[in-house]
């Protein structure tokens, strides 16, 4: 694995047009050639899932009084990619936009689940003790940060209580602050950028921060001694015998954004999926302990911890969407403009799609689960 930065290979200036309407789909399968990265090799043993490819867009379900069909869904998410993979078989496998079988799909915030699984591995290896420990315990230089009193599920569970506004159309929101100091020339270092973050509210209730995340992150390289990119090589992709390379996108001081940036191929992420499906086994070998499994996609049931009503189709558990009615055998990875790696464990079950959904923030997500069980249904 090798941080891609001296050849200067990628195009910065090029962020300040990736999410335009013309630019976007191109964007999502071309990261490398616009951010540094850290590369993920694959293994040379690949797992390969069988194929039975069936017409399922022709499926129809109703949302909302109106009965549409799964190509009708594809189309109006702006799909790039499809799959849907039941009892380790491909039932179907589709790309738009100029994407293929080879293309990389950035994630978007699906990495939250990713880096969710290598918090459970360094729990599961002894390198951090337990998820009530106050995360200064591990990283010190938080204390006094709006992070100091949080313990690690506090941050796994989003309720960490930072005051990060991630509203895109505030021109004052931390989040353009964020994009500022890290990406400009300053180029301050996002593990130096998240000590500067106050405090909002008393850590316990949720609120929606993508940089929660990247304290998970700080946390996996601190307690493991390698960056979350090479315990992700290491831990999953070897095992799971990913067929492609994949890279994360990092800062320019190659630190990963951990909330977003990871880029792999639909299948390769199915076989992520695939190892949540199977709490955490794959063919026989636990790589992640079933107990972290049902801890990330089981809810608590508390209130407070539950999105604002305009989402509340789904809960929030550890960086996993949960839908509130599935009792921990149905969860979502879900990224914005329509990223998803949707796992029915009851129904043996794992769909993957990607996609530039001009609506960006997931509005689409609740008619998604609706379409994606009405296809389960039909392949019963």
């Amino acid at each position: 694995m090798n941080l891609n930065t001296a050849d200067k290979q990628y195009d910065l200036t090029k962020l300040a047009t990736m999410l335009d309407e013309e630019h976007i789909a191109w964007s999502f399968r071309n990261m490398n050639k616009i951010m540094p990265k850290h590369d993920i090799k694959a293994p040379e043993h690949k797992f390969v899932f069988k194929k039975n490819e069936q017409p399922l867009n022709e499926i129809h379900y109703e949302h909302n009084g109106l009965i549409s069909t799964v190509a009708d869904y594809l189309q109006k998410v702006l799909a790039t990619g499809f799959l849907v993979i039941k009892d380790d078989t491909i039932m179907t496998e589709q790309y738009f936009n100029g994407y293929q079988e080879q293309s990389t799909a950035m994630s978007m915030s699906v990495a939250k689940s990713i880096v969710s699984a290598l918090i459970g591995i360094a729990f599961d290896e002894g390198a951090m003790n337990d998820v009530h420990d106050p995360v200064t315990s591990y990283l010190p230089e938080l204390i006094g940060s709006g992070y100091d009193g949080a313990s690690v599920k506090d941050i796994l569970q989003m309720s960490s209580g930072v005051r990060f506004n991630e509203d895109y159309s505030d021109k004052d929101a931390e989040i353009h602050t964020f994009l500022i100091d890290v990406f400009s020339e300053k180029a301050v270092p996002i593990t130096e950028y998240v000590q500067k973050l106050t405090r909002l509210q008393p850590p316990g209730k949720f609120e929606y921060k993508s940089v929660d995340t990247q304290i998970l992150c700080m946390l996996i390289a601190r307690t493991t001694g390698m960056n979350a990119a090479a315990y992700l090589e290491e831990k999953i992709w070897q095992p799971l015998g990913m067929e492609y390379d994949a890279y994360w996108n990092t800062d320019l001081h190659g630190n990963e954004i951990a909330f977003t940036f990871i880029n792999s191929t639909l299948r390769d992420y199915a076989k992520f999926g695939r190892l949540y499906l199977h709490n955490g086994d794959w063919n026989g070998r636990q790589v992640i302990s079933e107990k972290w499994v049902k801890e990330s996609v089981t809810l608590d049931g508390r209130a407070d911890l539950l999105p604002e009503a305009a989402d509340d189709f789904f809960g929030y558990q550890y960086q996993w969407w949960v839908p509130q009615n599935s009792n921990g055998s149905e969860f979502m990875a879900r990224g914005i403009y329509g990223q998803h790696i949707y796992v029915n464990q009851k129904e043996r079950t794992v769909i993957v799609k990607t996609g530039v959904d001009p609506t960006i923030f997931n509005v689409h997500d609740y008619e998604a689960v609706i379409a994606y069980r009405a296809i389960i249904d039909h392949l019963k």
